[in-house]
């Protein structure tokens, strides 16, 4: 397995995490959930993913969490997988694998037989989400009876058919969602095992940023929405809180756009992965990708650290160094992967909606406030 320090590799930058498999290492976001379904201890168990929350922020803002302070003695720091995003993380907390071994590999995932860009969160037309992500989830192949509390769009959405097969659907509203999670141990009976995905401080973040009133009251409403199912679910339910990436504040004085770059352009095939964790895929013929990684190396300087296709495999960055590619996989690894460093961000954004451009929060990459986050256990 390469070391850091592998010739291979370029200088890693001291602002930047180590890729979460490097050096033997495996990130905690893949052992929270998996082995409650393939190795289930008798009881229920609510796991409770607060996306965008990482570790640094929680720690920043411990007043405006009075039920999570209250519980601070049981929180870890743990590792979320790269890139730092909720699909790859969500299918990673479900299946337990690294993103090189599911396959789901950024925000936008490449889909070879087309040559495509596909939102990883709700797909495309004619792409079936068992043949995306073809492997058994534990919850498929355990026993144990499962629920998962999402709002009504979810159920049929690309995400939900890649990473929650085998759960049971139950519909939530912003209203009743703390109802709908007293409910769902409940319907799953003795041995439940329930999930809650709750996005506010997300759609907060990237909206108004993480240094905003709007983005500090979601992480203070999460905060009591949290306790209201602490007090209500049965008692004895084993409750799982983690997150699956934390966040970090852009501007546009740091967006770097590659529309602006058409010699750069000239050599991409197609634009994934998102602004923070950039995955470039060359156009063909021999020497574009080299020739692309080189040419972004020169634009970005210090404002990103960018890996070859080699790189990222040696590095340990989507898996194991070691790891037997699946064949559903190989075709989607980027020639290029750009990992943003600081408040920097860099996109085609020609192939964007507005809405992707004016983002303030955004996350993808490997400082820690994207790249950690806590996981607290405890028991009602």
């Amino acid at each position: 397995m390469a070391e850091m320090d592998d010739p291979a590799l370029p200088d890693w930058p001291e602002d930047l995490l180590a890729p979460p498999f490097a050096a033997g290492e495996r990130p905690g976001l893949l052992d929270v959930l998996a082995p409650l379904a393939s190795a289930p201890e008798e009881g229920r168990d609510l796991v409770v993913p607060l996306d965008g929350v990482g570790a640094d922020l929680l720690t920043e803002h411990r007043a405006l969490t009075p039920t999570l302070r209250r519980l601070e003695g049981s929180v870890e720091r743990i590792r979320t997988v790269t890139p730092s995003t909720t699909a790859s993380a969500m299918v990673s907390l479900h299946t337990g694998l690294a993103p090189l071994e599911h396959g789901v590999l950024g925000y936008l995932g490449f889909e070879p037989v087309d040559r495509r860009a596909v939102n990883q969160l709700t797909g495309a037309p004619g792409l079936d989400p068992h043949a995306w992500m073809p492997l058994t989830t534990p919850v498929e192949a355990g026993t144990r009876r499962a629920v998962q509390v999402a709002p009504a769009k979810h159920a049929r959405s690309h995400l939900s058919g890649v990473a929650y097969r085998g759960w049971e659907f139950l519909a939530q509203g912003r209203g009743d969602r703390v109802e709908a999670v007293r409910t769902a141990p409940h319907r799953g009976g003795p041995d439940a095992l329930v999930h809650l995905h709750v996005d506010d401080v997300d759609h907060a973040g990237h909206v108004h940023g993480i240094d905003s009133e709007p983005w500090r009251t979601a992480l203070a409403e999460v905060d009591a929405l949290i306790g209201t199912p602490l007090r209500r679910v049965p008692r004895g339910t084993r409750v799982h809180l983690t997150a699956d990436h934390g966040m970090v504040d852009t501007s546009a004085a740091h967006t770097v756009d590659l529309a602006e770059e058409p010699a750069i352009l000239s050599l991409v095939e197609e634009v994934t992965g998102e602004a923070r964790a950039l995955a470039l895929h060359a156009v063909p013929g021999d020497g574009a990708a080299a020739e692309l990684a080189e040419r972004m190396r020169v634009l970005m300087g210090e404002r990103a650290l960018v890996l070859t296709r080699e790189q990222v495999l040696a590095s340990g960055s989507l898996g194991p160094a070691a790891t037997a590619i699946p064949e559903h996989v190989r075709g989607r690894i980027a020639d290029v992967l750009v990992l943003a460093r600081g408040r920097w961000g860099v996109d085609d954004f020609s192939r964007r909606s507005e809405t992707a451009r004016s983002m303030i929060g955004v996350h993808g990459s490997l400082t820690s406030g994207e790249a950690v986050v806590p996981l607290l256990r405890t028991i009602t």
